[in-house]
């Protein structure tokens, strides 16, 4: 069977197409990024349905995904947030792995929420728990970022972009803000025992350092849901919770249905605690870990009968293509 290549035309190419323009997108091109995303999500179910997901992480997927607010999102400009940040006690934050944005995200909060005067530890995920002296060594400047990435067994434990993720260990010792480890990497364990074990860990350090502020930064699954990571925090007194999620594609649309214009979302209140921050579009985040899934799974462009690339999911301005024209035979 002959395949079927998503392309863009060569007048957009031209006309500079590897940066996001600027200024309110068409109808058209709303429906072609919803289309590609499309795409791309069939190319991850396809590849995921080889990893076979336990049942207990199917659930913990579909009760986040039940716990995102369903109102109409609220554009919340950055000062806006920042004085939100600035004043909130416990922010867990949402990471999505295979977005570079994502992490880059991680460290803007981090700057919002050290401009207050009270201090802040950041509590992440993709450090095991037995390189805190290591990762306290690096804040300390007596371990170099060159090293620390063997000395933490990154690639072995992580092996996402050490890169993204080296840029918030970066800014942690530049703003002085001490690190704190509350995941057991090197073992299996229920993502039930995780949230518990991490609540245990945070309540600890909480109890030792009163007055500490936190930003605790999982992946977007640990942060809403009845029982995960907020709600047993919550359950153990470390309240009041300020949330922020990043893996919610509808909230974006509803957004960018709204301002039309891609380059105008940011971040979004859902309710009075939980906020969404844009990691970037829903095509860019299938993208990213399209990607990944490929490269994990040794896929190759050739495997699928549709392609989508970096080019297709760019949000253009001032074009009334859709999806259907982008396509030939």
């Amino acid at each position: 069977m002959q395949k079927n290549w998503l392309l863009v035309p060569a007048f957009l190419l031209a006309a500079g197409l590897g940066a996001a323009m600027a200024g309110e997108i068409s109808k058209d091109e709303f429906n072609r990024l919803r289309a590609v995303d499309k795409l791309l999500r069939s190319h991850i179910s396809e590849m995921e349905s080889q990893l076979k997901a336990s049942p207990s992480l199917k659930k913990y997927m579909k009760e986040y995904e039940a716990a995102v607010p369903k109102a109409a999102p609220q554009p919340v400009a950055d000062n806006e947030m920042a004085k939100l940040l600035a004043g909130a006690r416990y922010v867990l934050m949402g990471d999505e792995h295979t977005t570079a944005r994502s992490q880059a995200n991680t460290v803007l909060v981090l700057k919002m929420m050290k401009a207050a005067k009270e201090p802040v530890t950041l509590v992440i995920e993709w450090v095991d728990i037995s390189f805190q002296k290591e990762i306290d060594a690096f804040l300390a400047g007596k371990l170099p970022v060159k090293d620390l990435k063997t000395k933490i067994s990154f690639d072995k434990l992580w092996g996402f972009s050490w890169a993204d993720y080296a840029k918030i260990l970066s800014a942690a010792k530049q703003l002085k803000v001490p690190v704190l480890l509350a995941e057991r990497l090197k073992g299996t364990h229920s993502l039930s025992d995780r949230d518990s074990f991490i609540t245990s860990t945070v309540a600890a350090h909480a109890k030792q350092n009163a007055g500490m502020r936190y930003l605790v930064v999982y992946g977007d699954y640990h942060i809403l849901g009845p029982d995960h990571l907020s709600d047993k925090l919550a359950k153990a007194g470390l309240k009041p919770q300020l949330q922020l999620i990043g893996d919610a594609p509808e909230v974006y649309w509803k957004l960018l249905g709204k301002v039309k214009d891609p380059d105008k979302i940011g971040f979004a209140k859902l309710t009075d605690s939980i906020f969404y921050v844009v990691n970037g579009t829903p095509a860019e985040r299938s993208l990213s870990y399209r990607n990944y899934l490929m490269k994990l799974l040794g896929y190759t462009k050739s495997d699928f009968e549709e392609w989508a690339g970096p080019a297709d999911v760019k949000p253009q301005s001032g074009t009334s293509r859709s999806f259907d024209t982008l396509h030939r035979e």
